[in-house]
């Protein structure tokens, strides 16, 4: 399939009403280079060190052995270490992020602590992530964007991500189940082949509403890992439910996550603010194919 290109919104960075005009509109914001290369870069190197320790990759960071599946058997030596990683958590904090975010919700700040890290095997075309939107598993307000960032060039055979511009405007859709990471996706065929998506560098992001759909495109590559981050935002008055406070998988404590970090002011900092803490609505998780009548 060939796509259209995301519109580059880095030449509006300096006008935050032109960003937050272009987000209601689009519900996507595409901007390169938005994080130095080599802090993306840096991230993917201690990734890709437990990769190779663990067995999943060779000295060339090429995949070894059978792909690994995200929350399958296998999958957590490396994943469990990766949520251990200050640099991986702390990327989510660059000021060049939390600038746009700030654009687009006018007022401060929430970083969410549950951080996202996607390592995508080649042939995997099963479990590719499937086109969804974000709320029904972030929840709280409709309100939270999804900065999603290449931690490696990432050109569309490497698996990256396509959205569906506008689709934000359509308000919540049905759940469906599906394979892949999430268990959700949602029927796109009103949009026909209006996806876009386009080869990604290091340091590149896709910043999207919790509305919009997006889907994972299939990693068709030979044996290259793509390997990129989910991070989360919102404003800090609105609502958040109370598991994305957690570590992702909550496999861990924060007090095992943060062993041995330098830095004190990336750990259980929004316990600083008045938060709005909500339960989860397990509802609209629940797919329509197993609804009662």
């Amino acid at each position: 399939m060939r796509y259209e290109a995301f519109t580059d919104s880095r030449d509006l960075l300096d006008e935050p009403s032109a960003l937050r005009e272009r987000m209601q509109e689009e519900g996507y914001l595409f901007i390169s280079s938005l994080v130095p290369a080599d802090a993306a870069g840096e991230v993917y190197d201690a990734i890709m060190r437990i990769c190779r320790e663990e067995g999943w990759a060779d000295q060339n960071n090429l995949a070894l052995g059978e792909p690994r599946l995200e929350g399958h058997e296998g999958w957590w030596e490396v994943y469990d270490r990766v949520q251990c990683l200050e640099e991986f958590h702390a990327l989510a904090h660059h000021p060049n992020i939390i600038r746009v975010i700030e654009a687009i919700v006018q007022e401060p700040v929430l970083v969410h602590p549950r951080n996202i890290a996607r390592i995508t095997f080649p042939a995997t075309t099963h479990y590719t992530t499937p086109p969804h939107q974000d709320y029904p598993l972030i929840q709280g307000t409709p309100e939270t964007y999804t900065v999603w960032i290449p931690l490696c060039d990432c050109p569309i055979e490497l698996g990256g991500l396509a959205v569906l511009p506008g689709s934000h405007r359509m308000g919540l859709l049905p759940v469906h189940a599906a394979s892949g990471p999430g268990g959700l996706s949602v029927d796109t065929s009103r949009w026909g082949d209006r996806w876009r998506a386009q080869h990604m560098r290091a340091g590149d992001a896709l910043i999207f509403h919790s509305y919009t759909v997006h889907r994972a495109l299939v990693n068709v590559s030979q044996r290259r890992l793509r390997v990129s981050v989910d991070y989360r935002y919102q404003g800090v008055s609105q609502p958040i439910v109370e598991d994305s406070l957690r570590p992702h998988y909550e496999r861990l404590s924060w007090e095992q996550v943060y062993r041995g970090w330098k830095r004190k002011d990336i750990q259980y900092y929004w316990q600083k603010f008045a938060l709005n803490v909500v339960p989860r609505n397990f509802e609209i998780m629940r797919p329509e194919e197993y609804r009662q009548p």
